[in-house]
């Protein structure tokens, strides 16, 4: 007769560091307990929380080893490097400590060196747990928990990739991963599960749930008082947009007589030579950022809602396009961690208008995407943001 498990991957991650004030009730809403009706299905997966957990223990005996050896390096002048001591520092310790008289400074030698011990011991427990299990996925930049669990189920076990993901979608997923982590799969008798540990990763799991919980808890906060101010913004729009058109018309018309006396300046100063070629580049070129819109808001340059710019740097744009001899950019999907690209929108959108300005082409199913400027004389000396949708 099998034996339910229930197993919440919330305990192992909890473990993995120590949280900020607060971080249980935020972090762990997405990670919900796991019924496994299969003992070897729950035996596997127990053993790789496991090493989650330990990994937390290490990195408590870690800070505890750093506190120490500040105490050691403040009472002896000598200083140890590393959080695991080489053999040298070990025996010299040891040594110390066989003829030390100070019971104060006997206690620190044996703390110091029991934290050593405590850390190899750990690590040996997780080198011993995971030789008896399935070899982890290890997490690379663009990764997600979906696609690798789709991916084991199917290359693996035959299965579907409709069953695979149906099956993957009912595990404990996490949208939180970070190169360097492993991800553990188990199937048993068409039981999927899976959990995550950290690996070589520089922060746990755990943490990352607790941040995105904060960042999606800010931008709730920040979408909320941004809907309580749109109604007088919108009265504000309207009541000066008529003057911002007859602004833009005589901006546009000065706009056309620098670019005349500019032009003319050019032809005057061609014969300085090759130092004025780089400002005649400057001027027939155009700036631009492109990033997904995730990331865009994550660096607070996308407004938390809508397709608008919340901050316009002049330090951002550090990519041109010479159009002189181009008129076109090319966007690859696979340069921002996607494997097509659904949307671009060239912004701000009250400049630069698709289909009068410019033109996007989308080809190989959306693997890249093909900007063409046509309106040149409005993009010279200007400059705009890609955001990929």
């Amino acid at each position: 007769m099998k034996r339910p498990l229930i197993l919440c991957a919330a305990l192992a991650l909890a473990a993995c560091e120590t949280a900020p004030e607060g971080a249980d009730s935020e972090g762990n809403s997405e990670l919900v307990g796991l019924v496994v009706e299969d003992d070897a299905l729950g035996g596997q997966l127990s053993d790789a929380n496991s090493i989650a957990l330990s990994e937390g223990e290490i990195k408590q005996q870690q800070a505890r080893f750093l506190e120490l050896a500040t105490k050691f390096e403040q009472t002896t002048g000598k200083k140890l490097s590393g959080v695991k001591l080489n053999k040298e520092q070990a025996a010299l310790l040891e040594t110390m400590l066989s003829g030390e008289q100070d019971v104060t400074m006997q206690g620190l030698l044996q703390e110091i060196l029991d934290t050593r011990n405590s850390i190899f011991g750990l690590q040996d427990k997780i080198d011993e747990l995971k030789d008896q299990l399935p070899t982890p996925d290890i997490v690379a930049r663009g990764d997600n928990h979906l696609g690798l669990a789709t991916r084991y189920l199917t290359a693996n076990h035959g299965v579907s990739e409709a069953d695979a993901k149906a099956l993957a979608e009912r595990a404990l997923l996490t949208n939180n991963l970070a190169p360097g982590m492993e991800v553990w799969h188990f199937y048993v008798d068409g039981v999927y599960g899976t959990t995550v540990t950290q690996g070589t990763a520089k922060v746990s799991p755990f943490f990352l749930n607790v941040r995105q919980m904060r960042k999606l808890k800010r931008e709730r906060d920040e979408a909320l008082t941004l809907a309580a101010s749109l109604e007088a913004e919108i009265e504000v729009l309207e009541a000066t947009r008529d003057q911002l058109m007859g602004d833009l018309k005589r901006v546009e018309g000065e706009r056309d007589v620098v670019q005349a006396e500019r032009d003319i300046l050019y032809e005057e100063t061609e014969l300085l030579g090759a130092d004025n070629e780089a400002l005649v580049e400057e001027n027939e070129s155009v700036w631009f950022y492109v990033d997904t819109a995730r990331r865009l808001r994550e660096k607070d340059i996308l407004a938390p809602a809508g397709m608008r710019l919340k901050d316009w740097r002049k330090d951002l744009f550090e990519q041109s396009l010479d159009l002189r001899t181009q008129s076109s950019l090319t966007v690859h999907a696979e340069d921002f961690g996607a494997r097509k690209i659904r949307k671009l929108v060239l912004l701000p959108s009250s400049r630069f208008r698709l289909g009068k300005d410019y033109q996007i082409e989308y080809e190989d199913g959306g693997a890249r995407a093909v900007i063409h400027l046509d309106n040149i004389s409005k993009f010279k000396d200007d400059a705009f943001v890609v955001v990929l949708r």
